[in-house]
């Protein structure tokens, strides 16, 4: 396995978790920011508090697992040279 395939699969152990908390999160109807560590990050919203805020933070977290995940399968496919 070349280094490129092995950041791929580490980056990919990292992102699966965290996007399985923020859908776990989404459905319960409350968003806490994915940039910041969930045990220290106390930014938390409601779909009920403030429904802006949370679909806000619903794509934010949307948007860093796509890039993220699009970035692992663009790293593991890369050619070696």
């Amino acid at each position: 396995m070349n280094e490129n395939r092995l950041v791929a699969v580490l980056a990919m152990v990292v992102l699966v978790p965290s996007a399985l908390w923020a859908l776990r999160d989404f459905r319960e109807g409350k968003a806490r920011l994915l940039l910041f560590s969930r045990a220290r990050s106390k930014v938390e919203t409601s779909l009920a508090d403030n429904p802006r805020k949370f679909w806000g933070y619903s794509a934010f977290n949307l948007a860093v697992c796509l890039t993220l995940g699009a970035l692992c399968v663009m790293l593991f496919f890369k050619p070696v040279e």
